[in-house]
């Protein structure tokens, strides 16, 4: 009876938990939705009531693609969705109406359709759409139902009220971003944190375990990529977000530093894994330091999370201070007589200091000069760092 009902409590935990991550996906789709609603009945209306075209399918789908299409060059594929559609409708409507429509008449008129688009451009998403264009002119809207310039100005029509009402109901210019740049930030922190746990237990496959995880991390990266883009075309496009391009262009300065976190992070997997495999030690002081990496990098995760109660005018400059005195501690001393690996390993934590100094703000000169010198000609002199008040 009681393994019943702990059985059911977890199926309801697990219902909740479930119910929770849609809801919550409806909410950051919701500015999305709206758009292609609102853009799918505007384009129908101006094309079907004010300019009087019978069955004006092509707009609404334009308008509705349009804004389905991944971020970040919506203004040029919009271009290019256009002249699909127009081309694929122009020819499907001029072969279909000589030859009459049927098996090999699709596949001649989509034939011939290709061929053109190919010869005309090398935009896929241009060859998609005329592809298709001749298909619904062959089977759904075949010749003499309306005008083909009438379906060729819909497709541009439903583009146009597309972008417009993208301007006009815009998404927020970095939440998105800001959201994925949390996510790298989470998978370089737990690989750290475990790296720290597997060094000092010796544990050769937890750390293979975590390099696994980190090289799967490009997906999140490229996220996170795509999502400052949309940023950067959001704020371009809608005048209600022109105040915020100082903001974005920040926020994009940041990104190529958070990427290098994770790469930095991921031969730092690799050489602990290398030096466990050898069966060769780190210093103590190398185990504390990528673990209080791996509390900084989870901390500028809570930072960049848009729900978290953080004050990031408070939090960053706090975080900042910690760094810059962890690049003080790491010193040459701190893998004196280790073998390659574990001065490769210090050199990564490092590396992943001058990172995240740069992610909080810091040009790479003023992050590099936060290093202990490790030369007696340091490109970037250091500077005088005193330890954090909460230290």
């Amino acid at each position: 009876m009681a393994t019943k009902t702990s059985a059911t409590l977890r199926q309801l935990k697990e219902l909740e938990g479930q119910l929770n991550s849609r809801s919550l996906r409806v909410r950051r789709n919701f500015v999305s939705i709206v758009q292609g609603s609102l853009s799918a009945g505007i384009a129908f209306w101006f094309t079907h009531t004010l300019l009087g075209h019978e069955r004006p399918f092509f707009a609404p789908m334009a308008a509705v693609i349009i804004l389905g299409l991944s971020s970040g060059n919506r203004i040029r594929r919009a271009f290019e969705l256009s002249i699909g559609c127009t081309l694929g409708i122009g020819v499907g409507d001029l072969l279909i109406h000589g030859i009459g429509s049927g098996d090999w008449q699709i596949a001649l008129a989509v034939f011939v359709s290709l061929l053109i688009a190919s010869f005309l451009s090398t935009s896929q998403l241009l060859i998609n759409q005329v592809a298709v264009g001749s298909i619904l002119i062959a089977t759904i809207i075949p010749p003499g139902t309306s005008g083909t310039y009438e379906r060729m100005f819909d497709a541009v029509v439903g583009c146009t009220v597309g972008l417009l009402v993208m301007a006009m109901i815009p998404q927020s210019p970095l939440a998105g971003g800001r959201r994925e740049v949390a996510r790298v930030l989470k998978i370089a922190q737990g690989v750290l944190a475990d790296v720290a746990d597997a060094l000092a237990a010796h544990d050769a496959e937890a750390i293979h375990t975590a390099l696994v995880e980190v090289r799967g991390s490009q997906g999140a990266i490229n996220a996170m990529l795509l999502e400052a883009k949309s940023s950067k075309e959001n704020a371009a496009l809608s005048p209600l977000l022109w105040a915020s391009k100082h903001r974005v262009r920040s926020f994009v300065r940041i990104l190529p530093a958070v990427d290098n976190v994770v790469r930095n992070t991921r031969v730092l997997a690799r050489r602990a894994e290398v030096l466990t495999q050898d069966g060769e030690k780190v210093s103590d002081d190398q185990i504390e330091i990528i673990n209080e990496l791996s509390d900084a990098v989870g901390l500028l995760a809570e930072v960049y999370l848009k729900e978290a109660p953080v004050d990031e005018a408070v939090a960053i400059p706090e975080l900042t201070r910690k760094l810059r005195y962890l690049g003080a501690r790491c010193t040459l001393d701190v893998a004196e007589g280790g073998v390659l690996s574990a001065q490769v390993i210090l050199a990564q934590s490092r590396s992943i200091i001058v990172d995240l100094l740069q992610v909080c703000g810091m040009s790479r000169e003023s992050a590099a000069a936060a290093l202990a010198p490790t030369t007696k000609t340091p490109a970037f002199p250091p500077e005088v760092v005193e330890k954090p008040e909460s230290d």
